[in-house]
């Protein structure tokens, strides 16, 4: 009796009358009274002795060595004594052990709110089966939605960042102190007004750190003016990557006389295509004349005046793709996608799988079979894609100086081709982090007098944020807006606008970056939830879970 009377939820103001043990049914039921004398009225507060009667509560408490727990808990009703309270009877409280109304001990609850903060609804109802305590998932939601929000100082330094909740479509704000590292609140929108009302109810932000969004600029300066506002260096960089990957993809005939000069091997004796080759080409042209079709009608719409969403839906196309035609002076080409090149388990048994294949062995399972043999792990489905990409090489017989129906017997997949967005990486990538190749194809592009200028600008201001100088910002935006390139005079026109954030971001050493990894923890629990989290849930466990 002592140690069940020690393990009760409140070993004080609870004794224990009682016990049975169901070994059929494998539960522990406490019989249990409260013993307190006198009890505050819960409206008026006054202390009172006056018993009014008694009554019986059943409470479900944490399992003990596999056997669940029940209390019959006998409490009391009382008289309030205070002639000017409202109430005149009242049940006793006991919030160290359950609350008004609950089937539950306030511990229990408290165990399947961290359950629930951890894994959510139909994860956390397994694990409380496995516990010897099961939920139901309505109810498991329940209880983390009335868990109430931290109440958190305000912080001195704060990051502002979007998310999605449904992608290209309707996105919130996490907020988040620089300082203590933790969120501290999410907004249902990302909408000028909504950021400028949470900051004027919380007063005492100094600095804000953000992208370079105008609804959170407009906010911020609306919400709190007097506070430092700094545009986030890694969103700096972003913008540019953007700006010189537009600019790439207005020079591709550029771009595919330095990857051809770049790599120069001698062309291969192709021999007379073959049927299917010539309908694939023909189907290739025939869909460059519809594209070039688009392109062409997508810049007579703009000319008339149509807006972009205008044209998009006439003609039946994304407003990316309209962007990217209106961008381009000339209509940009396609680029072959490269076939897949990472690494494979399959890589060590290549050079055996193209012998077996020159030898005349042209049996997938036999050859699956004999690789499995040498040590090779992988599945049957990567053992038959590559034969399949054998037979393509035998068909087309590229390479004549090996025999017909042969392939070489270091057979690599075709080189990618320098698309813009390749080009953008290798020119932005740090210098110390570009291989010898990369280098010298990055030596070549600078050579070219058509894309000397714009690499020299990115390059320039890729330093001047990485390195924070400062005082390089003011003769940088002079050389981009005197330069001939219209992409980069709107994009210094546009950090003028923003100027005070933009030389605070590139002074300062504030960063949005740990903003980021909170938005990737979010996702992570949006798609725990299958993204049918409404905002209330999705704040409990983004926020008290931290």
């Amino acid at each position: 009796m002592e140690l069940l009377q020690s393990l009760l939820p409140d070993p004080i103001h609870l004794r224990l009358e009682s016990w049975t043990l169901d070994r059929a049914q494998k539960q522990l039921t406490l019989t249990i009274r409260a013993t307190q004398s006198t009890t505050p009225c819960p409206l008026c507060q006054g202390l009172t002795q006056r018993i009014h009667s008694r009554y019986q509560r059943t409470l479900r408490d944490l399992p003990c060595a596999h056997y669940a727990v029940k209390l019959r808990l006998q409490v009391r009703k009382f008289f309030c004594t205070n002639p000017l309270c409202q109430r005149r009877i009242f049940t006793e409280r006991l919030p160290q052990v359950t609350l008004p109304w609950a089937r539950r001990t306030v511990r229990l609850a408290e165990q399947f709110v961290a359950i629930g903060l951890a894994l959510g609804g139909a994860a956390g109802v397994r694990l409380s089966r496995t516990l010897g305590h099961p939920m139901s998932l309505n109810c498991l939601l329940h209880l983390v939605s009335q868990r109430p929000l931290p109440a958190l100082a305000v912080p001195k330094t704060l990051g502002v960042d979007d998310f999605a909740f449904r992608k290209g479509q309707t996105y919130g704000t996490v907020l988040v102190d620089l300082d203590q590292h933790r969120p501290i609140a999410l907004l249902p929108d990302r909408e000028a007004n909504t950021l400028a009302e949470w900051l004027k109810q919380h007063p005492g932000v100094e600095v804000l750190s953000r992208d370079r969004s105008r609804s959170y600029k407009q906010g911020m300066s609306e919400g709190a003016a007097e506070a430092v506002q700094v545009a986030d260096r890694f969103h700096l960089l972003q913008n540019l990557a953007e700006v010189l990957e537009s600019f790439f993809a207005t020079q591709s005939k550029a771009l595919k006389t330095v990857d051809l000069a770049h790599h120069r091997t001698p062309e291969p004796e192709l021999e007379k295509p073959t049927q299917a080759l010539i309908q694939r080409q023909q189907r290739a042209q025939q869909r460059r004349e519809r594209r070039l079709a688009n392109y062409e009608q997508v810049h007579q719409l703009r000319q008339q005046g149509f807006s972009v969403p205008d044209i998009a839906h006439h003609l039946a196309m994304g407003e990316r793709t309209v962007f990217r035609y209106l961008a381009s002076p000339e209509f940009p080409e396609w680029q072959p996608h490269p076939r897949h090149t990472r690494k494979s388990s399959l890589d060590p048994y290549k050079t055996y799988l193209i012998e077996q294949w020159n030898g005349g062995q042209r049996q997938t399972k036999l050859l699956f079979v004999q690789i499995q043999q040498q040590g090779y792990r992988g599945s049957y489905a990567t053992v038959a894609r590559y034969t399949h990409y054998l037979r393509q090489v035998q068909r087309q017989s590229l390479n004549v100086q090996y025999g017909r129906g042969q392939v070489p017997p270091h057979l690599s997949h075709p080189r990618p081709p320098l698309s813009a967005r390749r080009a953008t990486w290798l020119v932005l990538k740090p210098a110390k982090q570009r291989s010898e190749d990369q280098q010298a194809l990055l030596a070549r592009l600078h050579e070219h007098p058509d894309l000397t200028g714009a690499i020299d600008l990115v390059q320039g201001f890729a330093q001047l944020v990485r390195q924070r100088q400062s005082e390089q910002l003011d003769p940088w935006l002079e050389q981009a807006t005197s330069s001939s390139l219209s992409l980069f005079q709107r994009f210094a026109k546009s950090l003028q606008e923003d100027y005070a954030a933009v030389k605070a971001g590139v002074t300062l050493h504030i960063s949005n970056g740990q903003v980021e990894g909170q938005i990737n923890r979010l996702k992570m629990l949006k798609r725990q939830m299958y993204g049918r989290a409404g905002l209330p849930l999705l704040s409990r466990r983004f926020l008290l879970a931290c």
